[in-house]
């Protein structure tokens, strides 16, 4: 059957596959794996048993299988692939994970606030008297309702706003006001002047985190391309195994007409018994080739309908795929120059490392500044209000309710600041200075990878570069092998009928024929591996077949994680 030519795939990043493009972009959003249960859910589940492990597939599952079989071109298997292949589904969801790291990272400037009820009552002695057997107490009560908004600053502040309604009832004989009320309103900022400081400081690991994003994103373009490449071998691997079983297939039917021909001329007396065991025994051995080229072909066939994974049908072994396509066999272009640029350019583990040691450089910067000194400035202010009833028999300063302790805190005739510096000098600071150190270490282990990295891809693209020309070379002198030692075996066929050669010559051109016409399919299924593995090793891989990778959307940042 014919494959859809147009699909939409959600998977990991959401893939969109829409022939002859490709694209990856967020379709899982993050919005999927963020959906929270509902409160009660959580509630209840606090309360009920975990769920007993499953087994994953059950005898019957392991039993079932998808019967049909799918025509498909390359393309098709390749873009099939990439949205079924299970081995792929890691590192597709690997860029939405270090989304959500990002997020975690950044949530450090997130207000929060802080809600506080708070009541005590205590009954404890008071003064000692002089009679021995009695001793007076006191009573007295609490009641706080506090608020406090707190948030971290991209200046590396600590910055507070509280709102605090102490409530006093007690029954000591020195206490005025019972109750009183007492409400402060103020807010206290602790800043960094040195270590910890600076919008470039406090932004750090988010910048990191987000490096990583890209690091995932490359990581998850490199195993799309070996999927791909993947993907070619096993395709080519089918039609390389199902033209050699042809191939193959045709040896025994010349081993056949050998046979036929040697028995006849054996009657006539022409040739010796021995002629019929010669060819008998050619025969033999062409049906073991056969066998083995079933064989082959079979493994190719299960290797490419494991690989592809397109299981409609929801089975344990997915469709049949069966290549529609023959390999090309014409000569692609190679520019040795522009290859090896592209290659050190574009290919995704290159971009990768640039990214790992540009984010060792700022742990650097990071481990740098944490070898300063700490001074921290601390500033606070604050209004005060109090009411509250008066004792009998005295004077109230502050009469009212605690309305009225509102409107004295609003007066701002009653009020408080602070500021100051605190300073701390680590004497040998020897933790700031060997996480510097091991800062460094790191960034020249990342440089020396990035080196080798380097010199790993130069060598992988030089080597398809040869492998591309060579097999180029080697589809054309196995095709001209294969004319020759077609020439030569009809040439031999004619001398063997009129008895200038042995029936032994004509096996022996029969096999010639039947090798070169194996080596010419292999040199052609290696030639179009080796163009797939140049592409590979380029990084052009995913854009030949025009498939687009786009990491997770860029949420904007809330009002208030922008001071």
């Amino acid at each position: 059957m014919k494959v859809i030519r147009s699909l939409i795939i959600f998977v990991g990043l959401g893939l969109t596959l829409s022939s002859p493009c490709y694209s990856a972009e967020p379709g899982t959003h993050q919005e999927d794996f963020r959906e929270t249960p509902k409160p009660f859910r959580l509630l209840a589940d606090q309360w009920s048993a975990y769920p007993s492990l499953a087994e994953a597939y059950s005898l019957e599952f392991l039993r079932t299988a998808d019967r049909e079989t799918a025509q498909m071109t390359l393309k098709e298997a390749i873009f099939v692939g990439l949205k079924n292949n299970p081995g792929i589904e890691v590192d597709r969801l690997e860029p939405l994970r270090a989304a959500e790291q990002t997020r975690i990272e950044k949530s450090i400037f997130d207000p929060t606030l802080n809600l506080e009820f708070h009541k005590d009552y205590a009954v404890d002695p008071y003064g000692i008297t002089a009679s021995p057997f009695f001793q007076p107490v006191q009573t007295s009560q609490n009641r706080d309702y506090n608020l406090a908004i707190r948030k971290f600053l991209l200046t590396g502040a600590q910055f507070e706003i509280s709102f605090l309604n102490p409530v006093f009832i007690g029954s000591l004989p020195d206490q005025v006001l019972k109750p009183q009320y007492r409400p402060r309103l103020g807010f206290s900022l602790t800043q960094p002047l040195l270590r910890d400081f600076g919008w470039g400081l406090t932004t750090i690991f988010v910048r990191i985190d987000e490096n990583r994003e890209g690091i995932s994103v490359f990581g998850y373009q490199a195993k799309l391309a070996q999927l791909i490449q993947r993907i070619t071998e096993a395709y080519w691997a089918v039609v390389f195994a199902r033209e050699n079983l042809t191939v193959q297939k045709k040896g025994v039917e010349l081993a056949d007409l050998l046979l036929k021909n040697a028995e006849s001329r054996v009657r006539a007396g022409a040739l010796p018994r021995v002629a019929v065991t010669e060819a008998q025994a050619e025969r033999a051995r062409r049906e073991e080739l056969v066998i083995i080229s079933e064989n082959d072909l079979g493994i190719a066939r299960t290797n490419l309908r494991l690989t592809i994974n397109f299981n409609p049908e929801k089975v344990f072994l997915p469709r049949q795929i069966e290549p529609s396509e023959s390999p090309s066999v014409k000569p692609v272009p190679v520019d040795h120059a522009m290859s090896l640029e592209t290659a050190l350019t574009r290919r995704p583990e290159i971009l990768s490392a640039a990214l790992t040691v540009q984010n060792q450089a700022l742990q650097v910067r990071y481990a740098e500044n944490q070898l300063l000194p700490r001074l921290d400035l601390k500033a606070g202010a604050g209004l005060t209000g109090i009411a509250g009833d008066l004792k009998p028999n005295s004077d109230n300063p502050f009469p009212g309710n605690y309305s009225r302790s509102l409107d004295r805190l609003g007066s701002g005739d009653l009020y408080n600041y602070s500021v100051g510096v605190v300073l701390q000098i680590p004497f040998a600071n020897a933790q700031a200075r060997s996480k510097f150190a091991q800062a460094r270490i790191e960034l020249e282990q990342a440089r020396a990878r990035q080196r080798d990295l380097v010199s790993q891809i130069t060598l992988e693209a030089e080597k398809a570069l040869s492998d591309a020309e060579a097999n180029w070379k080697r589809i054309q002198s196995t095709q001209r092998a294969r004319e020759l030692a077609e020439e030569n075996l009809r040439g031999q066929e004619k001398r063997f009928g009129v008895g200038l050669v042995t029936q032994k010559d004509v096996i022996d051109f029969q096999s010639r024929f039947l090798e070169a016409q194996g080596a010419e399919l292999r040199a052609v299924t290696d030639y179009n591996n080796s163009i797939s593995k140049l592409k590979l090793a380029e990084g052009t891989l995913l854009e030949t077949y025009d498939v687009k990778v786009e990491g997770p959307k860029k949420e904007p940042d809330p009002w208030w994680a922008r001071f």
